[in-house]
């Protein structure tokens, strides 16, 4: 079990050796009724704090900026944190840790409110780790790094959807694959899908990876989205399907799928 790191920082001064959670990108007019957490990529090893104008922090910045408008519509804080370092650095897990702090902050921020975790790569592997915090009722790894090893039970009760690119050189389509066909056969609910021509950075393709954690989002959160979003179909199209389709969903483009 990793505890919550004291500390942290919530905006205001940054400090090397703490995580970091950032304001909403949007404030939501009345009464927030969920979160979604952004989580940034790192490296496999280093004790360097990430930079702050790096590529894996702004790129999920990016995808927050996109989705947090329409989302705060419905009621829905985003936010972005930083990670007290670059590196996941074997079993000390530090990503993990730091994102069970930022979700014990939210919630002390909001009360007792639903909260969907995504990540990219790194912190892919960091939310999914840490799907058993709190309030936590789905999981979302864009493109994310899940070696043979990674535990599943920790996604009892959530739903989790994992996305993958094609020409992701980084981390492996095949291991995000087989990390879902064990965690469905050990009784969880997953889905994946498959973007062909998008690489690790989701850049190729950025509109339809901002569609899915916007839909994914939406339908964790909230009972009835008006209208739905693009691709909630889609996803839960993923969700209901066996496990040879629901978890090679190919998502083409304009919203058509191939299996």
């Amino acid at each position: 079990m990793h505890h919550p790191v004291a500390g942290g920082t919530f905006a205001g001064v940054s400090r090397e050796i703490e995580p970091r959670l950032d304001p909403p990108v949007c404030l939501v007019p009345g009464t927030v009724a969920g979160v979604v957490l952004l989580a940034h990529g790192g490296k496999e090893r280093s004790h360097q704090p990430p930079r702050r104008r790096g590529g894996p922090v702004q790129r999920v910045r990016m995808i927050a900026r996109a989705v947090a408008p329409r989302l705060a519509g419905q009621g829905i804080a985003v936010h972005t944190m930083n990670f007290r370092y670059q590196g996941w650095n074997d079993d000390e897990r530090a990503p993990v840790s730091d994102v069970r702090w930022a979700a014990e902050r939210l919630a002390q921020r909001y009360g007792d409110v639903p909260l969907v975790l995504a990540g990219h790569s790194l912190g892919g592997r960091a939310v999914v780790n840490a799907a058993d915090a709190p309030g936590v009722v789905g999981v979302l790894g864009l493109a994310p790094w899940l070696p043979p090893t990674e535990p599943t039970a920790q996604l009892a009760g959530r739903r989790l959807l994992l996305a993958h690119g094609t020409k992701d050189h980084i981390t492996s389509p095949r291991s995000s694959f087989e990390y879902a066909v064990r965690a469905r056969a050990d009784g969880h609910t997953v889905a994946r899908i498959v973007l062909p021509g998008s690489g690790h950075t989701l850049l190729a393709r950025a509109r339809d990876w901002n569609r899915l954690v916007l839909a994914f989002a939406a339908t964790c959160l909230t009972e009835a989205a008006m209208p739905s979003p693009r691709y909630a179909d889609v996803i839960a199209a993923a969700f209901q399907a066996d496990d040879s389709e629901g978890l090679q969903h190919v998502l083409v483009s304009n919203g058509r799928v191939r299996t």
